[in-house]
């Protein structure tokens, strides 16, 4: 009997924490992403793909929504971005794309950042549709 109750807490936090995740996450209407995708066209895309693209001077960003840092395999991450060690989400994402040395010092990133919040919101957004 207690083992049937302490699975149903379970149940009902995991539920919880869901619905609080839900609320929390960044609503990506279809004018966020198609904004993402031009941003990420425009900056972006020169070092990074969104398929398995040989060659790029970045890591795929497919799937990067949910991915640990410095974890995608055949690249050579800075010891940095490995040591991070963060599952990105689309705060993460947009906080690392406004100053990657700031968010990532010793990363290999040679960007300077994105200025504009509602662009680096709109990557986000396109990003955790990858």
């Amino acid at each position: 009997m207690h083992n049937k109750n302490l699975r149903l807490s379970f149940a009902g936090l995991a539920v919880l924490l869901l619905s609080q995740a839900l609320q929390a996450a960044p609503a990506c209407a279809p004018a966020a992403v198609e904004k993402g995708s031009a941003a990420f066209a425009s900056d972006c895309a020169v070092c990074h793909a969104v398929k398995d693209t040989p060659g790029m001077m970045g890591p795929s960003l497919g799937g990067v929504i949910g991915r640990t840092s410095g974890s995608l395999p055949g690249f050579s991450y800075s010891q940095a971005m490995k040591s991070k060690a963060q599952a990105w989400d689309a705060q993460s994402i947009a906080a690392f794309i406004e100053q990657p040395q700031a968010a990532v010092p010793g990363t290999y990133m040679p960007y300077a950042g994105m200025a504009d919040a509602a662009s680096r919101d709109a990557v986000a957004c396109f990003l955790s549709q990858q």
